[in-house]
């Protein structure tokens, strides 16, 4: 089958987040008097901002609701609007452009809130790229749920299995296949993850614009 649309998840996908973004986590939380080792904040990577806060004030018995917790570290900034080195992984912009030419439609799906998404996204410069973006407080269901994928494929105008989805997290892969996608397990983040479970793996964009004849028909 010829897929004509691809969709990215956002964190250690389209920019190497997730450490840093859990390393700012970090520091926020070490101003208020929470400290949380960062391998322990990186078994979280997947799940949204609002789960992650639940655990979080579960865990450590902090007094405050999700909300009030979220505002908190939101007045400390955000690793997204504050980090001076935000940049796209090695490889996608170079991707982006062909399957631009090939007039193939791309969308975002991420468990982030959608002002975290549309900032680095902006600040990437990815936006007018984009068909459709599908952001972590669009949906009801986080991921492995599939909504946000389906929601996705919904705006697009897409079936589920037209589609090719770039994960690097085993709750995304499981999210996308839940979808009826097919999956490419991105493994280009410095963050080690299991993608076994995805339809082929990719070590860099480069290697994918190498294979893209297979991704788009395997």
């Amino acid at each position: 089958m010829k897929r004509k649309f691809v969709i990215f998840d956002m964190d250690g996908v389209i920019l190497d987040s997730e450490v840093g973004g859990f390393s700012f986590l970090q520091q926020n939380l070490s101003k208020r008097g929470i400290h949380i080792g960062i391998e322990e904040l990186l078994k979280k990577v997947g799940k949204n901002s609002y789960k992650i806060a639940e655990e979080i004030i579960k865990e450590y018995n902090i007094d405050e609701t999700v909300d009030e917790f979220l505002e908190k570290n939101r007045k400390n900034g955000s690793y997204y609007t504050n980090c001076k080195e935000l940049k796209t992984m090695d490889g996608l912009n170079e991707l982006i452009t062909i399957l631009n030419k090939r007039e193939i439609k791309l969308a975002v799906v991420s468990s982030t809130r959608a002002v975290s998404v549309l900032t680095a996204l902006n600040r990437l410069k990815i936006v007018p790229h984009l068909n459709a973006i599908v952001s972590g407080d669009m949906v009801r269901n986080s991921k492995p749920d599939p909504e946000g994928y389906l929601m996705a494929a919904d705006f697009l105008g897409a079936q589920p299995e037209e589609c090719v989805v770039f994960e690097d997290s085993p709750i995304g892969i499981r999210a996308a296949k839940n979808a009826g996608m097919r999956v490419i397990g991105y493994k280009g983040s410095d963050l080690w993850q299991d993608t076994s479970a995805a339809d082929m793996e990719c070590s860099s964009y480069r290697e994918s614009i190498d294979k893209l004849e297979m991704i788009l028909e395997g």
